[in-house]
Order: C-alpha cells, then structure tokens, then sequence
C-alpha cells in the first residue's frame, strides 16, 4: 500500500498565524485606521502581539469592531505570566476556548472609568460569563484579579483598559466550577453528601446568578486525603454534621479576590468561626483554627457565576 504523506495542518495554522501577526505589526503612519475600533488599537499597539494571535486564531476581529463596547485587554506580559507566552501556547487551545477566553475580556456598553461605581460590582461579559469589576477607596481599578494599568483609551467603537492578568472566564455557578475540577473530587462529593443536611449551602454554591456571591477556599484531593479521607467512600460515611462544619468553615460571604485579600480574619459561613489570612508579597496563606500550620492556594482567582474559589491544599479546621 502507498503511503501518503500528510502534512502537520497545525504547524501549518501556527505558520499562517504568525504571517498574520508579523504583518500586522508592519502597519506604518499611512496605514493607521481613521477611526480607529477596538481592533485597529489592538493591531497597531506593540504591547499586544499574543492577544493579537488569540484575535485572529479565535477570529473574533470584527466582534470587536461591534458598536458600545468596553474591552479589557490583556498585554503580553499578562500573557506570559498566564502560561501563554507564545502563539504556539495558544493555538494549543482550541478555537472555541480562546473565543471564550477573549470574550471574557468585552463587556458590552462604552464604559469610561467616571462612571464606574465605587466598590464591587457584577457584569456579564460577552461570552456570557460574569466579571467582577472593582473600583477601589484610592481610585485602582480592577477586573477581577486584574489590575487596570491604563484606563479609558477612547476609539470610536468605545473604550480599551489595558490589564496586566490574563483572565479565567467563568463557566457556571460555583457547584458547576468545583465539578468540573479534576482535583476537587472529594470536594465535589462532600458537597453532595451534605446536600440534604444542609440544603442552603448547596443552594448558595448552586446559585447561577450573580447575587448572594460567596468566596470558597477549596481543599484539593491531597488535602482530603491528608486530612483522613483516604478515598471517596470515607467522605460518604463521615458524619453528616461534621462534615457540613466542615465545608461551611471553607466559605466566605462576599466575593474576594486575590488581590483583595489582607492580613487579618474574615468570618466564615460556619457562625462565630474566622479564618486568618497572612498576604505577603509572594505568598497568600489560610490557617484554620485548629490547623497547626497554614494553608497556600494552589490555584486562586477561579470566577463563577456567583462567586470565587481558591484551591488550597489543606482541609480547614475550625
């Protein structure tokens, strides 16, 4: 039988990818659009190569140019600190996650910063998520975990904030984010063990809407296992109400980014229970009360619908 020889159609995207990106970034002072959209700034703005390779691998270019939009945009640096930093990272998504991933990034409305209200506020994206954008007391303003370092750049389909974090779109409530975790196992399977011993926590991480938000720190399976659980059959015949102290000690009312959390105690949905939060510059950490040393995050900054999650690696105790 005669082989046939089939070339790598993926190098092949990742070469016509990186033409495009290469001539996009030759554009001269004749070549500068008048007026200029939301995607004429990206493509002509050199802080903004790889999400100028996610535009056009996602190829959402002429969403962007859509009327009434305000896009947070990512630059490089965020990229790389992401895991992203080359075009070759993205294009190992597939075009529907990127899509996602960009669209995560556009709220729609001409939003300038002086209309943006203090404190905490919940908006849908155009990838059907839910962002959190908070204006602080000293006038910093973030998109989640993101901090905006260059504010109401004006183009004539609306406004650009550059960011320096690559965002994680949500995906759902945050029942729906814990499932889909493949290191939350255990944690996935005491919250359905608690479900009818204790059915309005349930419903508060069930919830889809982006009201009654809390912030979950969620042991991963090590820290279950850690902790006693040796496999998922120990969590289904632990106490019930044990169990459900447990999780509710693991949650906080309000939602609280990375960013955002101090050095102090916050109060935990188990009632007179705190949790002690140490932030450095390097490092986050979580102590229960009866823990002898602290928690880390492992993952932070995991958005829903109705909240957020930080995995930790140790099972609090109260």
């Amino acid at each position: 039988m005669n082989s046939v020889f089939w070339p790598d159609t993926r190098h092949i995207s990742l070469v016509v990818l990186l033409m495009l990106v290469l001539l996009s970034c030759k554009k001269n002072d004749d070549t500068i659009a008048t007026p200029q959209t939301i995607t004429d700034h990206i493509l002509e703005d050199n802080q903004f190569s790889l999400l100028r390779a996610a535009i056009a691998y996602a190829e959402v270019g002429d969403v962007l140019k859509g009327g009434n939009l305000t896009f947070f945009a990512p630059n490089d640096a965020a990229f790389q600190a992401s895991g992203m930093a080359t075009p070759a990272a993205i294009i190992s998504l597939s075009k529907d996650q990127v899509k996602t991933l960009v669209l995560y990034h556009l709220l729609y409305g001409s939003i300038p910063s002086s209309t943006i209200p203090a404190g905490l506020n919940s908006i849908a994206t155009a990838s059907k998520g839910i962002a959190y954008v908070n204006k602080s007391s000293d006038g910093k303003l973030f998109l989640n975990n993101a901090q905006v370092i260059q504010a109401d750049i004006a183009v004539a389909n609306g406004y650009v904030y550059t960011i320096d974090r690559l965002l994680t779109p949500s995906t759902g409530s945050l029942l729906t984010t814990i499932q889909a975790n493949p290191n939350l196992t255990f944690l996935t399977a005491a919250i359905k063990r608690i479900g009818t011993n204790n059915p309005t926590l349930l419903a508060t991480l069930n919830n889809e809407l982006s009201t009654n938000t809390v912030t979950v720190f969620a042991p991963n399976d090590a820290a279950f296992q850690s902790a006693g659980y040796k496999d998922l059959s120990a969590i289904n015949s632990a106490n019930l109400q044990t169990l459900s102290n447990t999780l509710l000690y693991h949650v906080v009312s309000g939602v609280l980014f990375s960013n955002q959390l101090q050095t102090g105690t916050v109060n935990t949905l188990l009632s007179g229970n705190k949790l002690m939060i140490t932030s450095t510059a390097n490092q986050l950490a979580i102590k229960g009360n009866k823990n002898s040393t602290a928690a880390t995050i492992k993952q932070a900054n995991l958005p829903a619908n109705n909240g957020v999650i930080h995995v930790i690696d140790q099972v609090l105790q109260p």
